[in-house]
């Protein structure tokens, strides 16, 4: 889902969906600050009125667009772990893919990982989808201590997926910054780490995920 596939034959009965999708499609061009429910309304041709009946204000409509984003990044890491066999394969297909939907779908990206929403809008459904990608990665993580015979706890398991998200988000942080370049062009660091290619970027996650497997379960290990 590019932020511009907004699906064009509109009615008036699924208009809380279109809103998402003219939010998600604005996003290309603006930043969240400049818009608004009335420039929505413009945009698809609808009174604001008919704008405040799905949505009492802009915070309400940025959660549903947020839930839209963190189901379609959820599906996206799910979809990268078919034919992954053991919790290692897996791990490492996850952090790959991470790094994939943040160059991919970049304003996508950009959005769940800025636009923070207040406590008083998290809802059931807000954590749910939120939920989803976690899941992935942890059910990747209580596999492997299962594997290895140690114990699946709460603490070893949030740690395990806590590890796996700080290590694929720094990752991907750096590389979009490009901060990695300058080490890799000054030799101090190797050349796969550029992240410029697939076989550097599965390189660098191969290495990466078996640091992060190993300082696992020497912790699970204590």
């Amino acid at each position: 889902m590019q932020t511009s596939e907004v699906d064009k034959s509109y009615h008036h009965g699924n208009l809380k969906e279109e809103l998402v999708n003219q939010f998600l499609a604005l996003l290309d061009t603006q930043n969240v600050e400049s818009i608004s429910l009335r420039k929505l309304a413009a945009r698809i041709g609808v009174a604001p009125t008919a704008v405040y009946n799905h949505f009492k204000n802009k915070e309400e409509l940025s959660v549903a667009v947020k839930i839209r984003c963190l189901d379609h990044f959820a599906d996206y890491l799910n979809a990268s772990t078919e034919g992954g066999t053991t919790p290692r394969e897996r791990l490492l297909m996850l952090g790959q893919s991470y790094f994939r939907y943040s160059q991919e779908h970049a304003t996508l990206f950009n959005f769940l990982m800025t636009n923070c929403i207040p406590d008083e809008h998290i809802t059931d459904e807000v954590v749910a989808a939120g939920m989803r990608a976690e899941a992935s990665v942890r059910n990747a993580v209580i596999d492997l201590l299962v594997e290895h015979g140690l114990p699946t706890s709460q603490y070893n398991e949030g740690l395990g997926a806590f590890a796996c998200w700080a290590m694929a988000h720094g990752i991907s942080t750096l590389a979009a910054q490009h901060i990695n370049h300058a080490a890799c062009l000054d030799g101090r660091w190797p050349p796969e780490f550029l992240l410029t290619d697939r076989d550097s970027i599965h390189a660098s996650f191969e290495a990466m995920t078996e640091v992060l497997i190993h300082g696992l379960l020497a912790a699970a290990k204590r």
